[in-house]
Formats: structure tokens, sequence, C-alpha cells
């Protein structure tokens, strides 16, 4: 029913923090795909006709940028893919946490330990890092990229 959301007992300001985090993985995990598109024409396609999860995507970035001649950007893609497929975890013990009562009594989610604010934050700091790192590189290195 309508409004039936405001009876979870959990307050705005995680909720705030909880919604943050997600929407700043999706942009990163979206800078991700486009450049796996920029890499190889035709990724974006299959990533979205197979509804890829973060993971599998995580792996299809890897698998791209290993495959791609050396260069100093390759090393840096390579670093920030490898950081995105860790991302990818803190994402999940996120998004796939159990509800529970955190210590101080009010709702929290809990995947390896109980997730509070500043967890959320830092994830979304971390989920912000990354995707401006992927962002500068596919406006930068990759904008001129031809692949093989």
């Amino acid at each position: 029913m309508k409004g039936d959301r405001n009876r979870q007992p959990i307050k705005q300001d995680y909720t705030y923090a909880l919604g943050q985090a997600a929407f700043c993985f999706s942009i990163c995990e979206w800078n991700v795909v486009w450049s796996c598109e920029k890499i190889k024409p035709g990724a974006l396609g299959k990533i979205v006709n197979e509804e890829l999860t973060a993971g599998r995507i995580a792996k299809r970035f890897i698998d791209l940028v290993r495959n791609m001649p050396r260069s100093a950007a390759r090393d840096e893609l390579t670093t920030v893919a490898q950081e995105f497929v860790g991302l990818v975890q803190v994402r999940n013990d996120i998004l796939h946490g159990k509800p529970c009562t955190g210590p101080n009594g009010e709702a929290r989610l809990s995947s390896k330990k109980v997730l509070e604010i500043e967890d959320l934050e830092n994830a979304a700091d971390a989920f912000s890092d990354c995707s401006i790192r992927v962002n500068g590189l596919l406006h930068g290195f990759l904008k001129t990229y031809v692949p093989a």
C-alpha cells in the first residue's frame, strides 16, 4: 500500500547513505561498461543483452584491458580494473546485506559486520574515486583509442 515503506524501522540518514552508495556504484559500473565498449566495440550490447552482473562486468573489463597493447595507460586501466573487482565485493556486501539491529538499537544492514553510516559513506567515496579515475581514462586515453 502507498506509504508502507514509512512503516519500516529505518532512519532517513541511513537510507540516504545507503542510496548514495548504491548510486555512486552505479555510476562507477557504467563508466566501466562504457570503457569496455571503447576498448572493444560491441561489448556494451553483450553486457546489456546478457544482463551481466557487476562481478562478470568486472571480469570482462579485466580481460579486455589485459588484451590491450602494453602502455602506461593500460597499466593504469589494469590498476583501476583490479580496484573495481574489489569494489564489486564492497557493493555486494552492502546490497546483499541482511537487515539487523545495530549496537545503537537502530535498523542496519549486516554483512561481514554491521554497516554503519560511516561505512556506507566510505564505500560511496571509494566508488566515486574509482569512477572518477575510470571516467578520466574513458574521456582521455580511451577517447582516441583505436582497437586493434
